[in-house]
C-alpha cells in the first residue's frame, strides 16, 4: 500500500506526475497517514481538514474529517471547504504545485482569537523530515493561512489557547 503526496510534486517540474510515497516511509516519520486526533495533538494529512471542537480544558476533539481543496491552491482558484461553523475550529492542508508552496487554512469560528504550536512534516531532498513551524494567532470568527515552500505531508496542532484581542500573536 501506497500513500499518494500529492505535494511532493513541488520538489520536481509541475508538469511531473505525482510520486507516491511509501507507507514504510510515512510510518518510518512517525505518522499514521490520516487526519486524526491522539493526545492533545491534532495531526493534518495533505489533501484533508480536521474539524474539531476544544474540550473545557482546551484539549482538541475531532468533529469529522473531510477532503477537498484550499483555494488559493486549486489552480481554478475554487475552494471545496465550507466555514468551520460557530465554536468550532476547522485546519486544511493543501499545496499548489503552480506556486510551489504549500498551504495551511485556519477556520476560527471561537468568539476569542486562537494560538496554537505547529510542527510540519514535509519532503525535502528526497527524505521526510521534521520541524516546528512559527506561526501567528488567528482572530476571532476569522481564517488565517500558513504557507511554506516545502511539500508538506502532514501538520501536527497542539497547544491550542486563547490570545489577547488586541495583540496579533506571532511565535
Amino acid at each position: 500500500m501506497a500513500v499518494a503526496v500529492a505535494v511532493a510534486a513541488l520538489a520536481g517540474a509541475a508538469t511531473a506526475p505525482m510520486p507516491v510515497l511509501p507507507l514504510e516511509a510515512v510510518k518510518a516519520a512517525g505518522l499514521v497517514p490520516e487526519t486524526r486526533v491522539v493526545e492533545g495533538r491534532l495531526q493534518v494529512m495533505t489533501g484533508q481538514r480536521g474539524l474539531i471542537v476544544l474540550d473545557q480544558a482546551g484539549q482538541p476533539q475531532l468533529e469529522g474529517v473531510e477532503s477537498g481543496r484550499v483555494g488559493m491552491a486549486a489552480a481554478d482558484g475554487k475552494e471545496t471547504y465550507k466555514g468551520a461553523g460557530a465554536g468550532k475550529l476547522a485546519f486544511a492542508l493543501d499545496a499548489s504545485v503552480e506556486k510551489r508552496q504549500s498551504i495551511l487554512k485556519i477556520w476560527n469560528g471561537l468568539t476569542r482569537p486562537l494560538a496554537y504550536e505547529a510542527e510540519i512534516t514535509a519532503l525535502r531532498g528526497g527524505k521526510l523530515m521534521k520541524k516546528m513551524s512559527t506561526i501567528c494567532a488567528v482572530p476571532a470568527g476569522a481564517v488565517g493561512y500558513e504557507v511554506w515552500p516545502d511539500p508538506v505531508i502532514s501538520v501536527t496542532l497542539s497547544k491550542f489557547a486563547e490570545t489577547p484581542a488586541d495583540k496579533h500573536v506571532c511565535q
